[in-house]
């Protein structure tokens, strides 16, 4: 695709041919033809290296919110062709917060040198990023071939873990009366009661100990608790918002105890581990927060609601 330099090009092979028929000197030729045949040949030098040029972008899949990130731009050339330019253009896309950011790079040897496109961490959100345009020129800038893009790649914006001012003593909180069912398959279970056998019961739940002492088979039934689902409740925050780091702060502290939890945003986000965690806050970053999802909370051990920063028990 010709440019403005190859405008410039054409006129100045125009101004070079009027020279040529107004000097009639030795010199009017040999201008004329070095003005046309040496950026032809350049451009024929950078031609192999803007049809072989290839780009990729390895964007991190987290970065902490105010801290620097950027996302490495490499390209894969020959480094035995003659160089090219190479032009990017890009956006940044806050998928949370809604902003976008536009960048472009110059990069004079890419088969040298790479090109560091910082991102925008000042707020949390899941960050769409892409290159919208990616321009091979020769040297002199005479035309422009453009080459197929990287995949567009993502990268969340995590807050920082940090625990509200003040709230209910999770110990206590967590210290619950238990609604106990049957646990369905049977098997080990802290909890359980005694009962007489019944046709059908396993072998293994039978309390041989007690039973040599009642002279009735006596049974271990395993069994779990019902009440046993935590929820934590995220009214609408924005990306700045302390909501989000105390959000972290609690699923994570609930993960270090080994207790399963829900999150409830616009959507339900079942949270085991500290992995879990980190996934279900990635997830949630990724579109705008409404209201909380509706749930059913008969048979909740605990719900602590999240708004402002604080957190609330009901």
């Amino acid at each position: 695709m010709p440019t403005l330099s190859f405008l410039l090009y054409l006129i100045a092979v125009a101004l070079a041919w009027l020279l040529r028929m107004s000097y009639l000197g030795w010199f009017g030729p040999y201008f004329l033809l070095i003005v046309i045949v040496l950026p032809l040949f350049l451009l024929a030098l950078s031609l192999p290296a803007m049809l072989t040029l290839q780009a990729d972008c390895r964007v991190p899949v987290t970065a902490a919110r105010g801290r620097p990130a950027s996302a490495p731009l490499t390209f894969r050339l020959s480094p035995f062709l003659f160089p090219c330019r190479v032009t990017v253009y890009g956006e940044i896309e806050n998928l949370f917060a809604g902003e976008r950011w536009r960048f472009h790079e110059q990069i004079a040897d890419p088969a040298r040198e790479t090109a560091s496109i910082a991102l925008p961490t000042a707020l949390c959100g899941q960050l769409r990023f892409r290159i919208t345009r990616l321009e091979c020129r020769d040297l002199l800038g005479l035309i422009r071939i453009r080459r197929r893009l990287p995949a567009e790649a993502r990268c969340t914006v995590l807050p920082p873990a940090a625990a509200p001012d003040s709230m209910p003593d999770l110990d206590s909180v967590l210290e619950t009366a238990p609604v106990l069912s049957p646990k369905y398959g049977g098997g080990y279970s802290e909890e359980h009661e005694l009962r007489e056998y019944r046709p059908g019961d396993a072998g293994n739940s039978i309390h041989w100990k007690l039973s040599s002492k009642t002279d009735e088979l006596i049974v271990r039934e395993a069994l779990e608790r019902e009440n046993d689902r935590i929820f934590l409740v995220l009214s609408r925050v924005g990306a700045g918002d302390r909501g989000l780091e105390v959000l972290f702060w609690l699923s994570s502290e609930l993960c270090r105890r080994e207790l399963s939890h829900t999150i409830v945003a616009d959507r339900l986000y079942e949270v085991a581990n500290e992995s879990d965690a980190v996934e279900a806050m990635c997830a949630l970053l990724a579109s705008p927060i409404g209201e909380p999802r509706r749930f059913d909370a008969s048979m909740a051990r605990c719900i602590f609601r999240i708004s402002s920063g604080e957190v609330f028990l009901s």
